[in-house]
């Protein structure tokens, strides 16, 4: 009986003695994350239907997914859970250059900030009209095509496995796509 307190005690005292892992970088991109969360939230309530309401919703959703995908490491480091991913069968591991993606992917994103400046300073020249939207349309893209980007930054940066939809087979390395099976296909 008294060594299984003993052993209680021990358990105990080397758990508490035990470091947690930080988290500080995670936690900080998830703020940022909730930040631009509402901000897009808002967004969407200005938009009701249409092409633009969609675009905007596709990046509210793409945002909220990073976020949880960031909250689960994170939760997974404080609990000393160990998460680790397969992709097709096989340990994830991050690539080699990593780092030099990451830089990449860097001076993409501020590439396309630069972009999104000179699109939303063209959508305000205008007041209304179908030109009006055609350019909202573009900076509502190039949003979109920023948080994808910062989507896969954040996974990369935080050994998180990013799943393309669309493999590249071909030896061009352009997507490939697989027409609809079926009679009907050949006639459009």
């Amino acid at each position: 009986m008294f060594n299984y307190f003993k052993m209680l005690f021990l358990a105990i005292l080397l758990t508490g003695c035990s470091d947690i892992p930080s988290t500080e970088e995670i936690e900080s991109d998830i703020g940022l994350l909730d930040k631009e969360i509402k901000e897009v939230t808002a967004t969407v309530k200005d938009y009701p239907g249409g092409v633009l309401a969609i675009l905007v919703n596709v990046r509210l959703k793409t945002l909220q997914s990073t976020k949880t995908m960031l909250e689960q490491k994170k939760k997974g480091l404080k609990r000393y859970i160990p998460i680790s991913y397969s992709v097709d069968g096989k340990k994830y591991s991050p690539p080699e250059n990593r780092e030099t993606f990451l830089q990449e992917m860097k001076q993409d994103i501020e590439n396309l900030k630069n972009q999104l400046a000179k699109a939303e300073k063209e959508s305000n020249q205008y007041g209304a009209g179908l030109l009006k939207v055609m350019l909202l349309m573009r900076v509502a893209t190039v949003k979109n095509s920023i948080v994808f980007l910062e989507q896969k930054r954040l996974l990369l940066k935080h050994d998180i496995p990013y799943y393309s939809i669309l493999p590249t087979n071909s030896e061009s390395n352009e997507p490939s796509f697989k027409s609809t099976p079926g009679k009907d296909i050949d006639k459009f």
